[in-house]
Formats: C-alpha cells, sequence, structure tokens
C-alpha cells in the first residue's frame, strides 16, 4: 500500500503545482497584447516589445520574440515565434507525463499487491490443511487483498481526470499561442510600409 499512498502523494502534488501555475499565467487577460499589436503595425517594434514586459501570459515571451526579429530579420520572425512558442509549451506541459504514469502505474500496483495478498492466504491455507479452513478467515483475507485494487482505482482515476483537465488547459494555450502568433505575422503584413510597397 505503500507505493500507492506515494502515487497519490506525487498526484496531488503534481496538478496543484501545475494548476496553481496554469493559473499565475492569465492566459483570460489579453489586454497586454492589443497594443503590442497596433505597435506592430505602425512598424514600432520597440514599442510592442515593451509591451510584453512584465506579462505573465506565456505568450508575451514569444510575441517579444517575434516583434524583435522583425526589427532584426523580417524573414526570421516566424521561425523565432515557432522556437520560442515551442519552448514555452514544453514549460507549460513538464509535468504531465507523470501524471499520465501515475494513472497508469497505481491500478497496477494495487492489482499486484492484491495477487501477492492471496498468493500469501493461500500459502497460509495449504500449510493448515483443508480441515482447519474457516470461511471468515477466508472472506477477510480476500477482502483485504482487494483492497490494494480498491486503492489503486482510487489514486488512478483522479490522477487520469487531473491529467485530462490539465492537458485539455495545454491545448488551449498552444492553441492561443498560434492565433497570437499569426496576428502577429498578418499585422507585420498588413501594415503602412506594406501599403507603401504595394
Amino acid at each position: 500500500m505503500v507505493p500507492i499512498y506515494l502515487c497519490s502523494i506525487a498526484t496531488l502534488a503534481v496538478f496543484l503545482r501545475k494548476f496553481v501555475e496554469y493559473r499565475r499565467y492569465g492566459v483570460t487577460d489579453l489586454s497586454w497584447f492589443q497594443p503590442a499589436l497596433t505597435s506592430v503595425r505602425r512598424r514600432d517594434y520597440q514599442q510592442a516589445a515593451l509591451a510584453c514586459q512584465h506579462v505573465s501570459h506565456p505568450g508575451a515571451a514569444m510575441v517579444a520574440a517575434m516583434v524583435t526579429a522583425l526589427a532584426e530579420q523580417p524573414d526570421q520572425a516566424e521561425a523565432e515565434g515557432r522556437r520560442v512558442g515551442s519552448s514555452t509549451l514544453r514549460r507549460i506541459e513538464r509535468g504531465l507525463p507523470l501524471l499520465s504514469f501515475l494513472a497508469q502505474v497505481a491500478p497496477l500496483l494495487g492489482l499486484l499487491g492484491t495477487v501477492i495478498g492471496m498468493v500469501d492466504m493461500f500459502i497460509g491455507l495449504q500449510g493448515g490443511g483443508t480441515a482447519n479452513i474457516d470461511i471468515a478467515v477466508l472472506a477477510g483475507g480476500i477482502w483485504k487483498a482487494l483492497l490494494t485494487t480498491a486503492a489503486g482505482l482510487c489514486v488512478a482515476v483522479p490522477a487520469l481526470a487531473a491529467y485530462s483537465y490539465l492537458s485539455s488547459r495545454a491545448d488551449d494555450i498552444s492553441q492561443q499561442l498560434s492565433e497570437l502568433a499569426q496576428q502577429i505575422l498578418y499585422q507585420a503584413g498588413a501594415g503602412p510600409a506594406a501599403a507603401d510597397t504595394a
């Protein structure tokens, strides 16, 4: 049962850490993005970068990298956005594979505990002889062995739910990063300079 207890503690710790981390990102607050977008359209990349400073949103670093590239090497802006965006997503998804692993291993540990408990019980029964089998003792040994399977499932179900929830949040952030990058690239191509060259 000890490994299952450790799995439950690890599951709770990972979930709480990631939940607080996602809340701190403030993904619903895009008030910083519109000024950055307006500055990009005006070709004021320095001001656009300033709008991204001291922003907790995970897309701010990507946008800052893109506008810096637009100022120095415009043809590298998209690649720079992908590079920083990928790095950001790796950081956001860190810990999720552990939750997935815990959701898979907890019921297996419970099943292992049940099997070991049943083996021990039958070894004891074999040593006592068939004439001395007490049904109450037999039933007690079986439910105690099955208890580890129940414990494993009690850890696995919340772990799987936590993994699914956090994965969906990470997917939402990934989609948002992609949309922010596309808007920056669109405004960079639709600004006054582009109109002058048309």
